[in-house]
């Protein structure tokens, strides 16, 4: 899947809106998510600029840089940072929630982390599906 920031639609779109290399992409439930590509870490790295540091080991892209960034742009509304890489069935999910200029709770990795982490964001499961499958980001898995 990558690198995404999940929030509600306004945040999102406050964001898409402002860097040349975001696509916004709308999710049910007035969500709405953007990939950390590659352009946009680097914009956001030239930018900020503050030391290229990674202070959580299993985020490799949540660097000083980007957690500033991210801070900022919680002052409109939650996000949620997150990072997975799967192969087949098996892999990992990182993931950390910003809110009010600050990192709601401490990064979090392991099973059932995304899903943990979008309930904390709001989203409410439908019937017989799981927050991932609810918010359809199975549609989203890679950032192409």
């Amino acid at each position: 899947m990558g690198h995404m920031i999940i929030g509600k639609d306004h945040v999102i779109r406050s964001i898409a809106e402002c860097w040349v290399y975001v696509e916004m992409i709308k999710l049910p439930q007035e969500f709405a998510l953007v990939f950390l590509n590659d352009n946009l870490f680097d914009d956001i790295e030239k930018l900020i600029d503050l030391k290229n540091t990674c202070d959580y080991p299993h985020l490799n892209y949540l660097t000083n840089s980007v957690i500033e960034f991210l801070k900022v742009n919680s002052l409109k509304g939650q996000l949620l940072y997150m990072e997975t890489d799967y192969f087949s069935r098996y892999g990992t999910q990182v993931g950390v929630i910003f809110e009010n200029g600050d990192i709601k709770c401490e990064p979090m990795h392991g099973d059932g982390t995304v899903n943990h982490l979008l309930k904390l964001l709001g989203v409410r499961k439908l019937l017989q599906k799981d927050e991932f499958d609810t918010l359809e980001l199975y549609k989203y898995r890679y950032m192409d």
